[in-house]
């Protein structure tokens, strides 16, 4: 263990070969005592700037100096405080993003007290130029704007500069259909694929692809011939990820929209071949036996 100065924290290699960082920052509500922060690093190269990110951060992105603060450490701070526990984590990740992956890298030194709608305007236009769709303009716009609400209520900046800037109009993207004739095509190739019921299921009822990942066998009503649109399924990278194992988890969510919760009716085909796709099923639990994972969804 090599340790620094008191409350700095700690380096060392654990048996596994990988390089553990501890830190103390921040208060463990459930103790009343300084919450213990463990990160893991590949290298001690790693470790030792994964060191520097964390001492950083206990010691100056929770320290909002309206003076010295910068936009991008507000918007970190703002992201962690408020909304981790209040946007689905599909939202919270894309949050991230936008801030990591765009807003730090053309303000990397901005003071969020210096912010002035100018440079917010002339930000939106130049990822414009650059080929960001204005759907994309607007989610980092929207982002932006709540975390600079906060500022204000905070009294850490006097107004708003996102409120006075001019977006982008949403454009809504051109769907290609297929053809009749495409959608045949593909039905008939479907046929020689374990899996093809889901493209024709997909097709009679356009489902989303988390969704149909999503669907268990309880959201579908075979004596009604109606499917129940309840639930998504989707890849996500953790919000807590903390270098041991994925960075990424299969997460359950409710749909984005209260539109997207919906009940669908079946084509009399389709509720033909769900049932012999769940025979199928219990088919390949009777052969595994002991070794089958029941998991009660469709796909």
């Amino acid at each position: 263990m090599k340790r620094k100065s008191n409350n700095e924290g700690s380096i060392r290699q654990r048996k596994d070969g990988r390089w553990e960082v501890r830190a103390t920052g921040g208060m463990d509500y459930a103790t009343g005592k300084p919450k213990r922060i463990s990160r893991y690093a590949k290298t001690k190269a790693e470790a030792v700037n994964l060191l520097h990110e964390l001492e950083y951060q206990i010691h100056h992105m929770r320290q909002i100096d309206p003076t010295s603060t910068t936009l991008a450490d507000w918007l970190r701070y703002w992201l962690e405080t408020y909304k981790m526990h209040n946007l689905k984590q599909s939202t919270y990740v894309s949050y991230r993003g936008y801030i990591e992956k765009h807003v730090a890298i053309a303000f990397p030194t901005m003071k969020l007290k210096d912010l002035t709608a100018r440079e917010l305007q002339e930000f939106y236009n130049f990822k414009i130029s650059d080929g960001f769709s204005p759907k994309t303009i607007l989610n980092i716009h929207r982002c932006l704007h709540e975390a600079l609400k906060q500022a204000v209520l905070e009294q850490y900046i006097p107004f708003n500069p996102s409120d006075a800037v001019a977006l982008p109009k949403r454009e809504k993207p051109e769907i290609e259909i297929l053809t009749r004739k495409q959608q045949n095509r593909l039905i008939q190739a479907s046929y020689s694929h374990r899996y093809g019921v889901f493209i024709r299921l997909t097709l009679t009822t356009g489902l989303r692809l988390g969704e149909v990942l999503g669907l268990s066998w309880d959201n579908i009503d075979l004596r009604s011939n109606t499917l129940f649109v309840r639930q998504t399924l989707n890849r996500l990278e953790k919000i807590d990820w903390n270098g041991i194992g994925a960075k990424t988890e299969i997460v359950m969510q409710v749909p984005k929209t209260k539109n997207s919760i919906r009940a669908i009716p079946l084509l009399p085909f389709i509720v033909k071949e769900l049932q012999d796709w769940r025979n199928v099923q219990l088919s390949d639990k009777a052969i595994a036996g002991a070794a089958y994972q029941e998991t009660g969804f469709v796909v």
